[in-house]
């Protein structure tokens, strides 16, 4: 199969589940349009302020992970420069499809010595890491939403994909041999295995970070804590499945849905539009940082030039 068939496939794929998830979205909506309307919220602002620390610690766990990535393959970087290259590329995920992030994170990393092929690759590993890591936070739904076979498969499976990491690189660069950059002879365990982890932890610290937003709005209990983080996860992994710009509409739509039976609709579409705009103030937060970083670095380049 041509790899140009082979795209149209993969986008075809995508738009039709993107429309599936919106007809799915939309019927449930219509049947709870009076709910959709009535908000009752429980106000405790004090609680974003516990969550703060959950949401802006979380924004450096990726590009940690991602540097640590690039070193599972001997490629090292300067953490202040990994955090730069990735927040500053991690902007274009605003653009429809998957290209300017790729083609931004493969042109910002060259500029640091990291090649092409290993740039571009690294975007597809932690796309898939941070999917499976969803999945596994997935499978903490309750059993109302999920059987607990179905669960249990998603956790053991998720956790088999992470452990078994390794071996799934190593056969994808014995398939690539033209790119040298990803032999599997390369790989080192202990810097992939940290990137595992640290993926990881970023879904849970971000989730960690909403469940306190989720407080500051209405009256939450231990099993809500459970239920939330279960739902971002899993509306963050569908949202990546779909074509829509990071998830925008998907991502909400399933929260929504997910927390709908324990919040009320309309409750629960204010906690999931809450999310994102919370998300997004701190995501524009560190791509401040990294553009700060940036002016530094260039200022610093031009004085060595010019000395």
């Amino acid at each position: 199969m041509h790899e140009a068939t082979r795209r149209r496939l993969f986008l075809a794929a995508r738009v039709g589940f993107a429309i599936g998830i919106a007809g799915v979205l939309a019927l449930a909506a219509s049947r709870s349009w009076d709910d959709l309307r009535r908000v009752d919220f429980q106000l405790s602002p004090a609680w974003l302020l516990a969550g703060v620390p959950f949401t802006f610690f979380g924004g450096i766990l990726l590009p940690l992970a991602w540097r640590h990535l690039l070193g599972a393959y001997g490629v090292e970087l300067p953490r202040a420069k990994a955090v730069r290259v990735w927040c500053l590329s991690q902007a274009s995920r605003f653009i429809p499809g998957n290209v300017a992030l790729v083609a931004s994170r493969v042109l910002l990393s060259s500029k640091e010595g990291v090649p092409r092929s290993l740039a571009g690759a690294s975007v597809v590993m932690e796309g898939g890491l941070i999917v499976v890591w969803g999945g596994f936070f997935a499978a903490w739904l309750p059993s109302s939403r999920f059987p607990g076979p179905l669960r249990l498969l998603m956790a053991v499976g998720a956790l088999g994909v992470l452990v078994g990491l390794p071996a799934l690189l190593r056969l994808a660069g014995r398939l690539l041999p033209r790119f040298p950059a990803l032999a599997p002879d390369t790989i080192r365990l202990r810097h992939l295995y940290e990137a595992i982890g640290l993926y990881g932890l970023n879904n849970f610290v971000r989730a960690s970070g909403f469940v306190f937003v989720a407080a500051a709005l209405h009256t939450i209990d231990l099993r809500d804590v459970f239920l939330i983080i279960a739902a971002v996860n899993l509306g963050a992994l569908l949202g990546m499945v779909g074509i829509t710009p990071a998830g925008l509409g998907v991502r909400e739509g399933v929260i929504a849905g997910l927390l709908a039976a324990r919040f009320e609709a309309g409750n629960a579409a204010a906690f999931a539009v809450a999310f994102r705009a919370w998300d997004f103030a701190f995501e524009l937060v560190w791509i401040a940082i990294a553009l700060w970083w940036e002016r530094r670095f260039r200022l610093r380049a031009l004085t060595t030039a010019t000395t």
